[in-house]
């Protein structure tokens, strides 16, 4: 029974490990776009910090706010 209930939970932790990295990869792309959208129009995105890459900016967006979807009440 425990060896049911092991793999049930790793399948589970599994399945959870690719919906992270799957709405990581979309706010990335989505935050990477405005970046650069603002970098086009010479603007500075509300959440750069001075001397950040649009990388960094996308990436430090992104990681900031995919955990909240995955929070339990």
């Amino acid at each position: 029974m425990t060896g049911r209930s092991h793999q049930n939970s790793s399948k589970s932790h599994a399945n959870e490990t690719i919906q992270f990295r799957l709405l990581i990869a979309v706010a990335f792309l989505w935050f990477f776009s405005h970046a650069l959208l603002c970098r086009l129009t010479l603007r500075q995105p509300d959440s750069a910090i001075a001397g950040e890459s649009c990388f960094q900016t996308a990436k430090r967006s992104a990681y900031s706010v995919v955990p909240y979807a995955f929070m339990r009440i």
